[in-house]
């Protein structure tokens, strides 16, 4: 997941992007279903960098990667 994350960093910034948001799920058990992490894992967002900006659940993150983080 972190390779592709970057992958999608990288690209978005080859367009021009200069700030990347991320809505990933912090896992509460490792028995969590997959159908909940469809969104990717705030773990594996933070490993790349990103920021945690604003938390509107205990479980959702909103996580920035870029310039005014």
């Amino acid at each position: 997941m972190v390779r592709l994350i970057r992958a999608a960093v990288e690209f978005a910034q080859s367009q021009g992007a200069m700030i990347v948001e991320a809505y990933p799920v912090e896992a509460k058990s490792k028995d969590s279903p997959d159908v909940y992490m469809y969104t990717g894992l705030a773990s594996a967002f933070l490993e790349v960098g990103f920021k945690e900006v604003a938390r509107r659940s205990e479980t959702r993150p909103i996580l920035r990667y870029g310039e005014g983080i």
